[in-house]
């Protein structure tokens, strides 16, 4: 039993989580040709999807949007023209409008839902968008909202629910929460990004540029298979480019501080390939945690549920990103706008109406009818 809903003006409560949308510049640039690194291409549906939770049945009820990370793409934002791995406060101030200007009918609805009253925004940060760490990075993305919006760095833990992104428990994308910035010699804070989110920031756009669709894939360890036997000069190249930047970076220590070890790339190669089993990990958490009865991750781009015993549960809402699968019982590729709905029911007892603990289900947004939509090819 939660708490009683005597005297409260919105008895009912829900909770929406999504994650990995990796918002960029926009789909297209000012000259009207495609941005090839944004990956989100929903802001509609996005919009159509906040516009129902805010009317009808849920116009006077408590919702929580919680963003669980990787909603931003800062890690491949070029600062002013320039792929870097310096991640100030400015830059990434810069990074979050950049964002907030390709993508204004996201934002607009973001602004529309804070201005609903009871409806409001939570953020845990992923490692896509490890730059929302910055207060100026915050505050930006707070302002494009019109709201305070509540940050966690790490977990959102309430009610028995126990939310995070997830990159935490994977060497190459883990940030020291205790000390996250390099200040020694520096005339700011910079942040020290793990070597995984210095290959995505640095190599992986360039990477990109030449095979869009890299980091949608999964499987990845099936996917540099498949290169090699279909596409075999291309990852020779992508190969000896990897090769060159981890040298530069670990062994040259132009970008990287060989402090944290050579064994880096051997850590994100094992990691990538074979993917940290979340369940296991959110498993540990619900046995570590008496009061947890829930555990929702992102971070995969993969849709999960996995029930541990009676009222132990994990899910991981997925992306709202495009995925190919490699694996034969999911092959193919497909785009499904998925996230956790997590409602309160209200019951009677003794004459006075309570919540119970929250109930979690994954959905997936169907959208609004539209005769005709642009595709990308």
């Amino acid at each position: 039993m939660l708490d009683s809903t005597v005297g409260l003006v919105n008895p009912k409560r829900f909770k929406l989580v999504v994650s990995d949308f990796h918002l960029g510049k926009g789909r297209y640039f000012k000259d009207g040709t495609q941005n090839i690194l944004e990956d989100f291409i929903y802001d509609r549906e996005f919009s159509e999807f906040l516009a129902y939770y805010r009317t009808g049945e849920y116009a006077d009820a408590e919702v929580e949007l919680i963003l669980n990370g990787d909603i931003l793409n800062l890690l491949q934002i070029d600062y002013y023209g320039v792929h870097t791995h310096l991640f100030t406060d400015r830059s990434q101030v810069y990074a979050v409008q950049k964002i907030i200007s390709g993508h204004p009918e996201f934002f607009m609805a973001l602004r529309r839902w804070a201005s609903t009253p009871g409806h409001t925004i939570a953020y845990v940060i992923g490692n896509h968008d490890v730059g929302m760490i910055f207060p100026g990075a915050q505050k930006t993305f707070s302002g494009a909202t019109g709201s305070e919006v509540r940050f966690y760095p790490a977990q959102y833990v309430f009610d028995g629910v126990w939310i995070e992104h997830g990159q935490q428990y994977e060497r190459f994308a883990r940030l020291n929460l205790e000390k996250p910035f390099i200040t020694r010699g520096m005339p700011e804070p910079v942040l020290d990004l793990p070597w995984g989110s210095l290959f995505v920031a640095v190599f992986m756009p360039k990477l990109k540029q030449q095979r869009a669709h890299l980091d949608k894939v999964r499987p990845f360890g099936d996917f540099m298979v498949w290169s090699i036997l279909h596409d075999f000069w291309w990852a020779v190249k992508a190969g000896i480019g990897v090769v060159l930047f981890t040298l530069q970076s670990l062994i040259l220590k132009t970008r990287y501080q060989i402090r944290k070890g050579v064994s880096a790339p051997w850590n994100l190669w094992r990691e990538i390939t074979l993917y940290p089993a979340f369940d296991k990990i959110a498993f540990k958490i619900l046995d570590d945690q008496i009061d947890v009865n829930v555990v929702i991750f992102g971070h995969t781009h993969v849709l999960a549920y996995r029930q541990y015993r009676e009222g132990k549960e994990y899910f991981n809402e997925g992306t709202w990103n495009e995925v190919t699968n490699l694996h034969l019982s999911e092959y193919g590729t497909k785009t499904r706008l998925t996230y956790a709905f997590i409602e309160y029911p209200i019951a009677p007892e003794n004459g006075v109406t309570t919540r119970i603990k929250p109930i979690v289900r994954l959905k997936e947004w169907k959208g609004i009818w539209r005769p005709e939509l642009e595709i990308t090819v």
